[in-house]
């Protein structure tokens, strides 16, 4: 569920490039800044519930203060490390275009012809083009002279400084930006982005400017898909696409429900979903049930009810829920795990939650004025949870890290440790 806004009247046709100059006025991009502070302030339940704001002031002094010696890119990168130290998982600025009918396309920052994944042992490259197939699977141990994890800390500086899971999550993303990677001096040159690759550097060049892959949250679609490859031998279940916001599986050791998106779908309700899946799962001899909620990155929190209550009134199935969770369990899909935590005896596998049990809420997006960027932002607070829980995010009974090793290989480890427990 999200709004948006724009700024001003300004048509959305308005061509966006990827070059800027310093001799741009920096005017604009001041009114920009005003613009969407006025909105931050008067939307955001508590905008300084982790900056100060006289921290947050001296920011916006010193990005002012700079604007006159950046170029275009270097300006956008300023206002989203402002933007991130808000905090929340709700308020970021996005470095690509959002599946969203009408929004201008963002930074138009051109992409390079390879996708990357941090995994817990480190940043490497997960799918490319057929020209470039030779890097698939290689540790990237920097960009130009900066290590991988000062590469890492610099691009983190742009993302939600509290929900730390979900902002790793977007590292890939914002690393495949190339007027991005100059701007941070990352690169000498958008147009040469050099890699250390097992101690050789490799250099690309970027895409044609407005030719973008679709690659968000760890997908592997959109343009250039026919085309592209991966490190993985194979897809595992929970990589799997598929249509509509969830599935339901039968799986030997139990009903497996994954949802991607808390929400109804066009032949069936969610609340009708979750009471089919928990008679499905009454079938067996016995009975259990997974929730996979990995890729959920949320959806309508107020369809949770209709899900809990198929599942409190089950007495069968008292200790037979696992519930899988990752640093992609986001917005919603929190509030379903705290729901979870509170009203059942499910156990939980896999990563922490992307958000904190209670947190700043909704996908409200404005659209600067002048520069036509979309921000996101957060308005409501959310409880979800006591009180007093100031946990940043959720995390599992049983933790599972996330690995290289079992992404190439296909493997799943999180569900098989889910299935095992239940079989013991």
């Amino acid at each position: 569920m999200f709004n948006w806004m724009h700024g001003t009247a300004l048509a959305l046709t308005l061509g966006v490039t990827a070059m800027g100059a310093a001799e741009e006025p920096t005017a604009p991009w001041e009114e920009d800044l005003d613009a969407f502070l006025t909105v931050l302030v008067a939307e955001h339940d508590n905008p300084y519930f982790l900056t100060p704001q006289i921290e947050f002031d001296a920011a916006i002094a010193d990005y002012r203060a700079a604007l006159s010696d950046m170029d275009r890119a270097e300006r956008i990168a300023g206002l989203a490390r402002i933007i991130a130290l808000v905090g929340d998982g709700h308020t970021w600025m996005p470095m690509h275009a959002m599946p969203f009918d009408g929004l201008p396309p963002g930074p138009g920052f051109r992409s390079l012809p390879v996708r990357f994944e941090w995994f817990d042992e480190g940043l490497f490259i997960v799918g490319t083009g057929q020209a470039h197939a030779h890097l698939l699977g290689q540790r990237v141990e920097g960009f130009g002279d900066v290590s991988a994890e000062d590469v890492i800390s610099r691009v983190m500086e742009l993302l939600p400084r509290d929900a730390v899971n979900f902002a790793s999550e977007f590292v890939a993303e914002w690393l495949m930006q190339a007027e991005l990677l100059a701007a941070l001096d990352l690169a000498e040159s958008p147009d040469d982005i050099r890699l250390t690759l097992a101690g050789e550097e490799v250099s690309l060049r970027p895409l044609e400017a407005g030719i973008a892959y679709d690659w968000i949250f760890s997908g592997d679609s959109g343009y250039g898909a026919d085309d592209w490859r991966i490190a993985a031998a194979q897809t595992p279940l929970w990589r799997e696409a598929f249509n509509g916001p969830w599935r339901v599986e039968a799986l030997e050791e139990a009903v497996y429900v994954q949802i991607t998106q808390i929400g109804d779908a066009a032949e069936r309700s969610y609340a009708e979903m979750a009471r089919s899946a928990v008679a499905q799962a009454l079938l067996l001899d016995e009975p259990a049930l997974v929730l996979d909620l990995r890729r959920c990155l949320g959806g309508d929190g107020s369809l949770n009810p209709g899900l809990m209550e198929a599942l409190v009134s089950v007495p069968e199935l008292e200790g037979r829920i696992q519930v899988l969770t990752s640093r992609m369990t986001h917005s919603a899909a929190v509030m379903l795990v705290s729901d979870l935590e509170q009203q059942t005896s499910a156990r939980f596998y896999g990563q922490p939650t992307a958000d904190r049990p209670n947190h700043y809420g909704e996908t409200n997006i404005f659209v600067t004025p002048n520069s036509l960027l979309p921000i996101i932002h957060a308005s409501e607070y959310y409880q979800t949870s006591h009180a007093d829980d100031d946990r940043r995010f959720v995390t599992p009974d049983v933790v599972i890290p996330y690995r290289f090793s079992d992404y190439v290989a296909g493997t799943d480890p999180v569900l098989a440790r889910a299935l095992q427990d239940l079989s013991e």
